[in-house]
């Protein structure tokens, strides 16, 4: 059996700078496996002190080191104690040569398996080695690979403290997820431009948010910033679901006249009488409006004047170094606009998850409103419709004079003049009293989508429509069904 052994007889020359642990010319052997190697001092002595240097300082170099590992693995460690560089395929090979670096106490392999350029993972079946230096930017640093290599190694560092637990390092890292995706996701990180439909961002973006990718999620969220020259300010336009409530902010106007005051603030002032509505002489001004030469309008008073909106402001988070007024886009179809004939209110009627999104990302920064403290429960009803149990919606007074609005298919020009027309004796909800709900005539529009801008003033609130898509009716609903 010993004649069949196989044997590597190693010559090495003394390298500067290696502690001199064990005579540098002398041969020591040690058989790993089925497999002998005959390795010299100056050898062992690179990488020390370790498991061998320690067993030959304490017997005869005669001595043949028997060690029950397996001698694959251990010929890339023989070439790393040789000076050569351990070049880790995957994250299989890694794991073993990191258990067995653990195994024979090499600080030095350690460390540089610890220090690797590469996280080693297997996504969906396929191996992977992940250049570290592709999450360099604040916002993806502290993601998935980095968080669990982080409690990888202080797993290692028990096992160097205690060497009974070194044979039970957990197998190598497999994520459950779409190689494909995730390969599109290094590629973005590396600078590439992909062509991506709609439904592959959103996929994307998921799984930007399980890996913990946080910067290359907002550069996927469809938003945009824009220009506006009437205030002289930029404004972001994103999603209401894709908004980071965190960076959501209400900034106080520095004066009553300030510069940057939104021209939507300004159609709608002094119409939020109450805490739950808004008198709109909205129908009344908008009518004179096409009626009336401009010089013989009525001037706004100065009571008018000072009633600003601060208009909430929003901040992407590792994109944006500013803040910008948010036009937040609503894509469900669980809204309502309600025109109430009589009391020429209009509020915004929102329903189940459009209630839930909407109180989940402004609750927070309306109840730390600066000029006054707005709590959303005080705009929530229950309504029942049959005998469906009662449903929570939130009603909130609303702005409608600047909308750019389409009801039915059709731009409408001038929403007020068909509340106001005789035909029109729709029954709706009367608002203006949320603790004693009515019924009063009016126009009821159910949204498909629109955006919006948010405004606060004095403990109040109003949602200004900036661009909104509408249908009346079940005739209408079914218009906008595609076929499949």
């Amino acid at each position: 059996m010993a004649d069949q052994q196989s044997k590597v007889v190693v010559h090495a020359e003394h390298t500067p700078g290696i502690c001199e642990l064990l005579p540098i010319n002398e041969l020591f052997k040690i058989k790993v496996g089925q497999k002998v190697f005959e390795v010299s001092g100056v050898v062992l002595n690179s990488d020390g002190p370790n498991f061998f240097t320690k067993f030959f300082t304490q017997h005869d170099k005669d001595v043949v080191l028997f060690v029950d590992r397996s001698e694959d693995v251990f010929i890339p460690i023989y070439r790393h104690l040789q000076g050569y560089f351990a070049d880790v395929k995957d994250e299989v090979e890694y794991r073993v040569l990191l258990t067995d670096a653990l195994y024979f106490q090499l600080p030095k392999l350690i460390e540089l398996l610890k220090e690797s350029e590469y996280y080693f993972t297997n996504v969906g079946g396929v191996s992977f080695r992940v250049p570290k230096s592709l999450f360099h930017q604040e916002g993806n640093r502290q993601n998935y690979f980095e968080i669990l290599s982080r409690s990888f190694y202080k797993e290692i560092e028990k096992r160097v403290l205690d060497e009974r637990l070194v044979f039970f390092l957990h197998p190598p890292t497999y994520v459950p997820r779409s190689a494909e995706f995730f390969q599109d996701l290094l590629s973005l990180l590396s600078g590439a431009e992909l062509e991506l439909s709609e439904k592959k961002t959103e996929s994307l973006i998921k799984e930007c948010r399980y890996y913990r990718f946080s910067r290359l999620e907002q550069e996927l969220v469809k938003a945009k910033t824009i220009y506006n020259p009437l205030t002289n300010g930029q404004e972001i336009c994103i999603a209401l679901n894709n908004v980071f409530k965190n960076n959501v902010t209400i900034k106080e106007l520095s004066s009553p006249c300030a510069l940057n005051q939104s021209p939507a603030a300004n159609s709608c002032l002094s119409q939020v009488t109450g805490r739950n509505s808004v008198t709109a002489n909205e129908i009344e001004s908008s009518e004179n409006d096409d009626s009336e030469p401009p010089t013989k309008r009525a001037k706004p008073s100065a009571e008018k004047n000072e009633r600003q909106w601060n208009m909430i402001k929003y901040r992407r988070p590792y994109i944006d170094t500013v803040s910008y007024d948010l036009i937040f886009q609503l894509g469900s179809n669980q809204c309502k606009i309600i025109f109430n004939k009589k009391d020429k209110t209009v509020h915004v009627d929102l329903s189940k998850e459009a209630a839930e999104l909407f109180e989940r990302q402004f609750s927070d920064v309306l109840l730390k409103t600066p000029s006054g403290r707005i709590d959303l429960s005080e705009y929530k009803v229950k309504l029942r419709k049959g005998k469906n149990q009662p449903e929570s919606h939130l009603i909130i007074p609303a702005c409608v004079s600047i909308c750019d609005l389409a009801v039915n298919g059709t731009k409408c020009a001038n929403i007020f003049s068909l509340v106001n027309d005789s035909k029109c004796k729709e029954r709706v909800l009367d608002c203006t009293n949320l603790k004693n709900l009515n019924c009063t005539h009016g126009l009821k529009l159910h949204l498909s989508k629109s955006m919006w801008k948010l405004g606060t003033n004095n403990g109040k609130f109003i949602l200004i429509a900036v661009k909104a898509e509408t249908f009346s009716g079940t005739k209408e609903y079914c218009k906008m069904i595609n076929f499949l």
